[in-house]
């Protein structure tokens, strides 16, 4: 299907008002003024958007873990270490495989009616049914991680391989990621025979997208001594970032969530390396972990983006409440109204979370981009009037302004309603699995 999305202001790689953008199959063949962009096109082009429109780059959440809308409230006002051990950990051991696949299609819902075109998620895996086959059925685009923990070795090494032989350039949509889940449960030796098998996988498989490592790292200061305890090792200079760069882990293709508690060194090492950052201010605040000094990172050059983490650390997975908590937070601790101003952290939110994920055709509005883009409705009280519109995407627009999001060159949601999935079958599906995983 060709379409030609219009709106009043187009955010490509300027703000382009009363601009066009002309999509061939899942290509964006143009973009521009849409006076220019009309005479260039000819006729068959389905015609989205219009005067009372702010079209965008579909948002990327960088870093959650999509199927935990299941648990979204479940354990909330805990430790980290407690909610990890005594109230996830025990409830996820539950689940079945269509229970992880129902919870992707609830949280792919979720998503792409908030603007969210991409996620990357990081969760248990079962080979039929998992979180690539429910964004699959929803329509949403997805770096699938499967994770990596001491205890199930050779399970999880399974199932990435696996992972990657059915699932990785699937539909387009789907890339699959091999996710160490975070030093204090991961050995030293399978961090290093993760990062072999992340090179395996890019020799075979990278013809149909990179493969990366997404995991957590430094989100608890108390880190470092739990990797101690844990494997009995010893990291130099008490750093958890040197312990992996000496594992020789620690490369470009890492997505490393959270980052709160590097040492000043560390950043060093996260340049040299080129490492990417996951900043999810929200689920850090809520469990009390902290704030990362992103301004710092991102001065430093170091490739910054956005996650909601997981539903039940969250309880939502709204990135434009993630953009506005995260500049406001760097303003206050930073006590600089100037830092991260609004363009930079939309950029978090798009072109820096398709860096992170290793795409170089995803996150802007650009000729020969794949078209995932969101339509915003400025027929709103809180969006009038408009001045700067990157400013009123970080500070005024909220989640229920998105009106249609086109994915991979597709209309999957369109004034509340999806083309691929019911809202009554999945909230029916949601209820019988949850009354099922507290009845147990």
């Amino acid at each position: 299907m060709n379409l030609l999305v219009k709106g009043k202001y187009v955010i490509s790689d300027k703000i382009i008002k009363d601009g066009a953008i002309a999509i061939e199959d899942n290509i964006i063949m143009d973009v521009g003024e849409e006076r220019k962009i009309k005479r260039s096109v000819g006729r068959g082009y389905e015609v989205y958007g219009g005067e009372e429109y702010l079209v965008i780059p579909g948002l990327i959440n960088s870093h959650t873990h999509i199927s935990m809308t299941l648990l979204r409230g479940y354990a909330d006002d805990y430790s980290l270490q407690d909610w990890l051990e005594k109230w996830i950990w025990p409830v996820e051991a539950k689940l079945r495989p269509e229970d992880i696949e129902a919870g992707a299609i609830l949280g792919a819902v979720e998503s792409i009616s908030m603007g969210v075109t991409t996620v990357c998620s990081l969760y248990h895996y079962y080979p039929d049914r998992n979180e690539a086959s429910g964004l699959l059925k929803v329509g949403m685009r997805g770096t699938i991680g499967t994770a990596l923990f001491s205890w199930d070795k050779e399970k999880c090494i399974y199932n990435f391989r696996d992972a990657l032989h059915r699932w990785h350039g699937k539909n387009n949509l789907i890339r699959i990621a091999i996710g160490p889940h975070a030093p204090y449960t991961v050995d030293p030796d399978l961090w290093i025979e993760a990062k072999e098998l992340l090179d395996y996988a890019n020799n075979k498989y990278a013809d149909k997208g990179d493969i990366i490592m997404t995991t957590h790292i430094l989100e608890d200061d108390k880190e470092p001594e739990l990797v101690k305890e844990k494997f009995n090792v010893e990291l130099p200079e008490g750093s958890v970032v040197r312990y992996l760069d000496k594992l020789g882990v620690l490369d470009n293709y890492m997505l490393a969530a959270h980052m709160i508690h590097l040492h000043r060194d560390d950043i060093e090492i996260v340049k040299k390396r080129g490492i990417n950052i996951a900043h999810n201010p929200i689920a850090n605040l809520k469990l009390g972990m902290g704030i990362a000094p992103v301004s710092r990172y991102i001065d430093r050059g170091i490739n910054v983006s956005l996650g909601t983490d997981g539903p039940a650390s969250n309880n939502t997975l709204d990135i434009f409440e993630t953009m506005k908590i995260a500049a406001l937070l760097q303003k206050a601790i930073d006590r600089d109204p100037t830092t991260l101003p609004a363009k930079k952290v939309f950029e978090m939110a798009t072109i820096n979370g398709a860096k992170a994920l290793h795409y170089d055709n995803l996150g802007m509005i650009r000729k020969g981009y794949l078209a995932d883009i969101v339509l915003i409705d400025l027929k709103k009280p809180h969006l009038k009037p408009i001045f700067d519109p990157y400013s009123h995407l970080v500070y005024s627009v909220r989640s229920l302004d998105v009106d249609t999001v086109i994915i991979d060159g597709k209309i999957v949601y369109e004034k509340g309603e999806f083309s691929t999935i019911s809202y009554d079958d999945i909230y029916k599906k949601i209820d019988r699995i949850i009354n099922r995983l507290m009845s147990a």
